[in-house]
């Protein structure tokens, strides 16, 4: 490939990176927070009551 098809095609690769990247960063958080508000009804499952 020469000319604009080339730079059409690098470009269409360096979307799918970003896009790929976002998902693997948005399933971490959607992760982090499931893991954090488990955490969070753990703890207050096992608090002493008064």
């Amino acid at each position: 490939m020469v000319g604009d098809a080339l730079t059409t095609c690098q470009n269409a690769g360096d979307v799918g990176t970003a896009i790929g990247v976002g998902l693997i960063i948005a399933l971490w958080v959607a992760v982090d927070i499931i893991l954090g508000i488990t955490y969070g009804v753990y703890l207050l499952a096992r608090r002493q009551r008064a």
